[in-house]
């Protein structure tokens, strides 16, 4: 493709940074072997690379980086001290979350359920499917963004920030403290203790309430926390609460909300969250806290599993060193098939399923993570294609909407294809799609939901598909549309159980 120079110098106005790696500068991958290394890299320039959707984000926003270090990579069973990124365990009184383990893992976790339950009813509402699969403790606070989730959360708890130097030796600051050019390594939460976190009004401001703390997000430039005493009925002495945020100056004045709009609602979602802090329970729909009960969990163990890819495949074999921006040699597992192909480091999964592989029903959208039309599943979960790097998916089960077309003969009844095909079956009885732009990324979140709960109720179904976006159905036939997949796969299962080991 050629480029009139004058647009060059504008990736905006020649329209490269919309799709795929085609706005974003080149970078290496570096391949640390030990956390000195990898803190060694990021302290000389190189960006730490968890989930990598921010990542992305910054790189088609104009950020140049020398090269990328991927620590959910290297964390996966290394064999050497990277495996702390992966880790969560108890350590000197402490619950301790590595840096690159994934919202959905902390949602899931048996050791955070046990001891901290009130975070992984917090985590349930970050973001939405696609993000807490993807999307790690590490790269959601060191985004030093005030509208991210995980702060918060983590400052009302009390919790610390590990730092690791290239010398090896860590260093702690709070979760408030803004850190930039350090590897985290992870953060530490007390085990007493209990947090109520409200984002049901973002973007005006999101609160969390501890103990002791409030902590304030997307209201200030950055997380602020405050001491709060909360009596035991959950009052809030207003007089001490207004002189605990004076100090902080006048929020954000923008167009989200006014400064005075967003003062107001800070204090209305304190004084919710401290009651519901007192009463042990949740502050609203959307939020998170206290120890979730059988009506507070979904029906299925996990809001939404942590997957195989938080222990899976490594970087490629022949990943580069920094300094070296050359291709890398993928080797995927494509809709049951194998497939191989060299690549730019900063090459997308979706254009390397579209021009390389040739399968077009994924879809490019709004390039941001955020529509639902690239979505693909990648070792059985949704994955936003167009913020994940193909190396990402190395060694990876991978499978497109084509996946659907497989003959029945040629897969077992409960596989992801025959649940794909069920799902696009019921999608077309149910005309749950118009001009089926998104209908692909619809059926595979569909399918990814009802291979692993065959009988969600609506609030669950709800859940996953409000990642993907859809301008034309209205989603009520979508809805039906799945509950009626569930209900075909049940029947399916009844005729044809599954023999006894």
């Amino acid at each position: 493709m050629t480029v009139e120079p004058e647009l060059a110098a504008d990736p905006s106005r020649s329209g490269l940074i919309s799709r795929s790696h085609l706005g974003i500068e080149p970078f290496a991958l570096a391949r640390p072997a030990s956390l000195a290394d990898a803190a060694a890299n990021v302290v000389s320039g190189a960006w730490a690379h968890a989930g990598g959707i921010d990542v992305a984000q910054r790189l088609r926003d104009g950020g140049q980086a020398p090269a990328l270090v991927p620590l959910r990579q290297a964390g996966r069973g290394s064999g050497s001290d990277l495996d702390v990124l992966t880790d969560i365990s108890l350590r000197d009184g402490a619950l301790f979350i590595g840096a690159a383990v994934t919202h959905a893992r902390i949602e899931s976790d048996a050791l955070v359920r046990a001891h901290r339950p009130d975070l992984a009813a917090a985590w349930r509402t970050i973001g939405n499917v696609r993000i807490r699969i993807a999307g790690t403790v590490g790269g959601n606070l060191m985004s030093l963004n005030p509208g991210y989730d995980a702060a918060p959360i983590l400052a009302a708890a009390g919790a610390e920030l590990v730092f690791v130097d290239s010398d090896g030796g860590e260093q702690r600051c709070s979760v408030a403290d803004r850190v930039a050019g350090r590897l985290l390594v992870g953060c530490q939460v007390p085990l007493e203790g209990r947090v109520v976190f409200d984002r049901s009004l973002k973007p005006v401001a999101s609160v969390a309430v501890g103990d002791r703390h409030a902590a304030i997000g997307c209201a200030y430039r950055d997380v602020e926390v405050i001491e709060l005493d909360i009596g035991a009925d959950g009052t809030v002495d207003l007089d001490v609460l207004r002189a605990g945020l004076d100090p902080l100056g006048e929020p954000l004045d923008n167009s989200d909300a006014s400064s005075g709009y967003r003062r107001r609602v800070i204090e209305v979602l304190i004084e919710r969250c401290a009651q519901a802090h007192a009463r042990g329970g949740s502050a609203s729909a959307g939020s998170g806290g206290g120890e979730p009960s059988a009506t507070d969990l979904p029906r299925r163990p996990n809001a939404v599993p942590a997957g195989p890819r938080d222990q899976a495949a490594a970087l490629p074999d022949d990943n580069h060193a920094a300094g070296d921006a050359g291709s890398v040699e993928l080797q995927l597992h494509l809709n049951g098939e194998p497939f191989e192909a060299a690549a730019p480091a900063s090459e997308m999964l979706v254009e390397t399923i579209r021009t390389r592989a040739g399968l077009g029903g994924t879809r490019v959208g709004c390039d941001q993570a955020v529509c639902g039309a690239c979505t693909v599943l990648v070792d059985g979960l949704p994955t936003a294609s167009c913020s994940t790097f193909a190396w990402q998916a190395a060694g990876c089960d991978i499978h497109t909407i084509e996946a659907a077309n497989e003959s029945p003969s040629v897969e077992p009844a409960g596989s992801l294809p025959a649940v794909m095909r069920a799902v696009q079956q019921t999608f077309a009885t149910a005309s749950a799609f118009q001009c089926g732009y998104c209908t692909p990324g619809l059926i595979l979140t569909a399918s990814s939901l009802l291979a692993h709960d065959q009988e969600p109720d609506r609030s669950t179904i709800v859940d996953w598909l409000d990642s993907n976006i859809c301008r034309c159905t209205g989603y009520l036939m979508v809805i039906e549309a799945v509950e009626a997949a569930g209900a075909a796969l049940r029947s399916r299962s009844d005729a044809h159980p599954e023999p006894a080991p």
